[in-house]
């Protein structure tokens, strides 16, 4: 009886001990498994958000970048009313070379984001903007040679300042122009983004509510950007 009961015994521990010894396995396979999708989550996430290394370069939108910081480690280099010709001879307020040359820093970006247009809606020559816009993205890859390029589209303004067409300033305009600028980034081997489609209305302009001044946006059309942005970038 003692034999059988010890018998009984060690096959329970045994088949208590072969189970703890599976489950454990089972455990650290799952823990593993676990840590490995939280690599990749985590890989994902910042591949899909990391702008650290990004610059950006190009006229008075960028502005609202620096003002809301809802980019804030992505270096801007920009300046009110800068155009496509006058980004290689005019400085950034406090800076003391081309606002172009500012990416001939001892950084390597991973992106360069362009943002121009606006302030050109008023030349008569249209091929003197798609020219100049030429030679940005030439230079942009001398100085930055292993960056990816990216060409932001022109953001519509309101119905109102559309309307007024001020210095050449409506959407109509503002459509055909990034027609041409995404058959330009294709051209010249650079991205095209289409930002004007996240800031629109149903009618393709600037909501009355998005700008004081009808053209710039507020801080949540800003946020929407620099969303647009980090999904779509890299």
């Amino acid at each position: 009886m003692k034999v059988l009961y010890k018998r009984i015994l060690s096959g329970i521990s045994a088949g208590f001990l072969c189970f703890l010894l599976t489950a454990c396995q089972q455990n650290i396979n799952t823990g593993s498994q676990s840590g490995a999708n939280s690599a990749i989550s985590s890989e994902t996430e910042k591949k899909e958000n990391d702008l650290s290394n990004a610059a950006m370069l190009g006229n008075s939108y960028l502005y609202g970048f620096d003002t809301y910081s809802v980019l804030p480690e992505t270096d801007c280099f920009y300046r009110v009313g800068l155009n496509v010709r006058t980004v290689f001879t005019e400085t950034m307020i406090d800076g003391e070379v081309p606002v172009i040359e500012e990416l001939k820093n001892d950084k390597e970006y991973d992106e360069v984001l362009l943002m121009f247009g606006e302030n050109e809606l008023g030349w008569p020559n249209e091929q003197a903007f798609l020219d100049g816009y030429s030679e940005i993205i030439d230079t942009v890859r001398e100085y930055q040679p292993k960056a990816t390029i990216y060409v932001q589209s022109m953001l519509p303004v309101s119905k109102e300042v559309s309307d007024k067409n001020e210095d050449g300033i409506n959407n109509k305009t503002i459509r055909e122009r990034n027609e041409k600028l995404e058959a330009l980034a294709e051209e010249k081997d650079a991205v095209y983004l289409d930002v004007a489609s996240i800031v629109e209305d149903d009618n393709g302009d600037l909501p009355e509510d998005a700008a004081t001044d009808g053209i710039h946006p507020n801080i949540s059309y800003y946020r929407q950007w620099a969303d647009f942005l980090k999904e779509n970038v890299n």
